[in-house]
Order: structure tokens, then C-alpha cells, then sequence
């Protein structure tokens, strides 16, 4: 039987929406460590004849796919250990299909699978979580010239749980919540404040006009707003050489770390108009957990006001956008989660209640917010 080919490093999935040059090692794991719960969640109230039902020829049951997830994190978990400490082992093929059949997928119970699952996902991220910095780029291969990193096999094992999930079908009753980074969760105000005025003063422009259009949105779209003779690429370099100079003046929020670690088992992600690497570097210095979604400016074509980000997001978390609960401070971002479908509660850190009049709710601070998030998350229908 002729294999398929693997995916490559830079595997962009067209059916979900998964790239996996935007998926941080992070990030994979935490879509690993979410599978067990979100799949217990999709296939526990289904009926038996459906959870066992292929719904056509050569397609899968739900059953069949929780069953295939769970061996993929074992199979995995084996893969990543060797090579770890051999020398790029040669990897056997999984066989999907022959698997399927010979291990009887379709008659196995359900409660033993969800549960092996849950064991197989655990160790899996408990082994990956360990890799050090050096240790990503060790790699193995399965056919000549299929040659694949230990970074590839996590995003790899990320990507099939979360693939699969959108193969059973979205008929879910999960919700998201999606928060944006600056004036949300990073009380960044003052420090941009003083690099924006800097770079007018260094232009000749109006600080007070240059400010008013940076809130919620990428640092190139406001150059290209407020100064489109400038070389906008050039003119965001000299921001970023500013940037650097304001080290760890960007605390996080002092109740962002309870608000999160409250959402630790619901799906959240973030997206933000900032770089991923140093978003990260802010929410760890900040002792905030990495997001199991980061969508940055580089992801995007448009920034927000454009509702492209949150959208993205919603398929990388698999949740349809108007099941997404959004927090932002910033007009352009209540515009971008409204375009988007979504329902928008604005914090109240950088902008006054009339800017914020298109959100549905408003509050003070995160933790305010929170029992509005928590009711939100609670009911049968957004």
C-alpha cells in the first residue's frame, strides 16, 4: 500500500484553518491538553447509533475519530521518544485505516476511550513540555527524504485532535471567550503613550492626533493612516527600536492571573494587534499562562477594525463566531469582534463610555468583567 505523504513543517490546513508556522510549541500543547474535555463534550450525549454511524463510505464514525486521537497522542508520545535519544529513527507508519479495523474502533466503549484519551494526552503533553529549546529541532524520518522535527510531531499531534474534532462536526454547545492583550490583560497605556509621542516629536506630527488613532490596532496601519508619505515598514522599526528602550514597563493586570486561571477549562485565546513573541514575553514576566490560541498581526492581512483576527481564532478554537465572548478596551476592536458576530463586553482601562458604545457590555476592569463573563459562559444560548 503506498503511504500518503506527511504534511510538511509548514503544513496550512485548508479544511481548518491550521498553520502551523502560527502555532507556537506552547500553544500545541495547550490544544493537546484541551482535546480530552472537548471531546467528551462533543460525543457523550450522542446517541449510540450516531456515535457509531459513518456517515458515508471511507468516512469515519465520531467514535472512530476520538479512537484515532487517542492512539495518534500514544503513537506520538513513542515517536517523540525515540527521538529524543536516537540519532533520526525511522518511524513506523500508523496505517490509519488498517488500524481502525483491525483494533475494531467502532465496538469499543465509549467511557474507556474518553478516558484513555484523557491518559494518552496527559502524558503526551507532560513529555513535550519538558523539551528544551535545543531539542526541537532533533528529527526523525519515516520514507526517504520524509525527514520531520520533534516541533513538526507536536504541532502534528495538535493539529489531528483538533482536525478531527472539525471532521465530527461542529453541533456544539462550547463556548470561547477571546481577549485582547493591551488595555485588557497587559496594562500597557503609559508605555505607549510615550513611545507614540516620541515618534511624533521625531516626525513633526500632533502626539495628541497620532494617539488617537493607535488604540486596538497593528503599528502599521496607523504609520499608513497618519503618515502615508513614510515608509511604513521603516517608520515601525524605529517604533520597535523605541519600544525597546521601555523593557518592563507592560505589568499585566492584577486580576489577570485569577481571571485566567478561572477559564483554565474553557477554551480561550487571544488576539491581539502586537507580536507573538513579545505578547509572550509580557503575559509570562506577568505570570500568565500561555494562550492555547495566539493570533497576532502577522497572521492577519488586515487589522482590527477588520473582524479578521477574531475570526480566526473562532476556527482555530473550532467554535463558531457568535458562540465567542470578547473583552477589548479599544473602539477598533468592539468594531472588529462586532463585524465579527461576536458578543463584546469593553473594559473601561483607555477609552470613556461613549467610544465604547457599540460593546454589549461594559465594566471597569477584568475582574469586574468576570462575573459578566462567567454568566455569559453559563447560559444555553449567547
Amino acid at each position: 500500500m503506498t503511504l500518503p505523504p506527511l504534511p510538511e513543517e509548514d503544513h496550512h490546513c485548508e479544511s481548518c484553518g491550521l498553520r502551523y508556522d502560527d502555532l507556537t510549541t506552547s500553544a500545541a500543547l495547550g490544544l493537546i491538553r484541551s482535546h480530552p474535555t472537548r471531546y467528551r463534550r462533543r460525543l457523550q450525549h450522542l446517541p449510540i447509533d450516531v456515535l457509531r454511524r459513518r456517515p458515508a463510505p471511507g468516512v469515519w464514525s465520531p467514535l472512530e475519530y476520538a479512537c484515532h486521537v487517542r492512539d495518534v497522542y500514544d503513537v506520538y508520545d513513542t515517536r517523540v521518544r525515540r527521538t529524543l535519544t536516537e540519532h533520526e529513527p525511522v518511524l513506523e507508519p500508523m496505517r490509519n485505516d488498517e488500524r481502525a479495523e483491525q483494533r475494531a474502533y467502532n465496538q469499543q466503549p465509549l467511557a474507556a476511550v474518553l478516558l484513555d484519551l484523557e491518559h494518552k494526552a496527559d502524558r503526551f503533553a507532560a513529555l513535550t513540555s519538558e523539551i528544551s529549546e535545543p531539542q526541537w529541532s532533533r528529527s526523525a524520518v519515516r520514507l526517504p527524504q520524509e525527514r520531520r522535527t520533534i516541533r513538526w510531531m507536536v504541532r502534528q499531534a495538535a493539529h489531528e485532535g483538533l482536525h478531527h474534532l472539525h471532521d465530527i462536526g461542529v453541533g456544539t454547545t462550547d463556548k470561547a471567550v477571546l481577549f485582547d492583550v493591551d488595555g485588557v490583560l497587559v496594562d500597557s497605556y503609559p508605555a505607549y503613550r510615550r513611545i507614540w509621542s516620541r515618534w511624533a516629536d521625531h516626525r513633526n506630527l500632533d502626539p495628541d492626533l497620532v494617539w488617537s488613532h493607535t488604540h486596538g490596532r497593528r503599528p502599521v496601519d496607523t504609520i499608513q493612516e497618519i503618515a502615508p508619505h513614510l515608509d511604513a515598514a521603516a517608520e515601525y522599526r524605529l517604533i520597535r527600536e523605541f519600544m525597546a528602550h521601555e523593557t518592563d514597563n507592560f505589568p499585566v493586570y492584577p486580576d489577570a492571573a485569577t481571571v485566567l486561571h478561572r477559564l483554565q477549562n474553557r477554551r480561550w485565546g487571544v488576539v491581539t494587534s502586537g507580536r507573538t513573541p513579545t505578547v509572550l514575553h509580557r503575559l509570562r514576566a506577568g505570570g500568565l499562562p500561555d494562550p492555547p490560541v495566539l493570533v497576532d498581526s502577522s497572521q492577519v492581512r488586515r487589522g482590527k477594525p477588520d473582524p479578521e483576527g477574531y475570526l480566526r481564532a473562532a476556527q482555530l478554537l473550532d467554535v463558531p463566531a457568535p458562540d465567542c465572548l470578547v473583552i477589548e478596551d479599544a473602539p477598533a476592536g468592539v468594531a472588529a469582534a462586532r463585524t465579527a458576530g461576536m458578543t463584546v463586553i469593553a473594559l473601561r482601562t483607555t477609552h470613556a463610555d461613549d467610544e465604547l458604545a457599540a460593546a454589549h457590555r461594559r465594566a471597569d476592569t477584568l475582574g469586574d468583567a468576570f462575573p459578566l463573563i462567567t454568566d455569559w459562559l453559563d447560559r444555553t444560548h449567547p
